[in-house]
């Protein structure tokens, strides 16, 4: 399991040359880093007096960010697991027309199985870079910068899951690719219209 590894055998197991882990479970991981400092931000905005009018609210959001960051550290060994299900696809005998069609039927399932899996990804780092701009413009501005950098980190993490999600969607035969590229596009719209945002409130907070 690699999110079980350490922070330096997890950075040495994505160089050593292996497809596993690979870029989505270095998006689904920035992402459940994003999700740990936006709850840090929370946290240190709550446990000041001076915010008491915003606590229940940063207290709420830093509980929904580490559940978030719990499902993300999930993806990040389902990711390399549906990956390593196309390449056991792509190995089974394939002789008769029989082994063939079972060989296609499992290459399709793997094949849908790894592009929703990074889907998923970047849908829950949308879910949290929605909430964003409004935790810059209520927190503790001395902790501004935590929050920004994890606003990126959770942007760059659904970068990385679009990325994995559009390699692997020409392979994906028809109808199951349509529902996903219709959902991939509205992800799209809502993250780039929420990082947009919260960069420009962190950025006034800043000022």
């Amino acid at each position: 399991m690699f999110a079980q590894l350490s922070i330096e055998e997890f950075v040495q197991r994505l160089s050593d040359g292996n497809p596993t882990p690979g870029g989505g479970s270095a998006a689904a991981l920035a992402g459940a880093m994003g999700s740990a400092l936006v709850a840090m931000f929370c946290n240190l905005t709550a446990g000041r007096k001076k915010y008491a009018a915003v606590k229940e609210e940063m207290k709420t959001v830093a509980a929904f960010a580490l559940e978030l960051k719990g499902q993300l550290l999930q993806l990040v060994d389902r990711d390399s697991a549906a990956y390593e299900g196309i390449v056991a696809a792509n190995r089974l005998p394939r002789e008769t027309e029989a082994e063939k069609a079972r060989r296609q039927e499992a290459i399709d399932a793997a094949t849908l199985e790894a592009t929703r899996t990074p889907l998923e990804t970047a849908a829950v780092c949308v879910s949290l870079l929605e909430r964003i701009p409004p935790l810059a413009a209520k927190g503790n501005p001395n902790a501004i910068s935590d929050l920004k950098v994890g606003t990126e980190l959770l942007f760059t993490a659904f970068t990385g899951a679009r990325a994995n999600v559009d390699i692997n969607l020409p392979w994906l035969a028809e109808p199951a690719a349509s529902p996903i590229k219709a959902e991939l596009a509205e992800l799209v719209r809502r993250a780039e219209m929420s990082v947009r945002s919260g960069r420009e409130e962190i950025s006034r907070q800043q000022a």
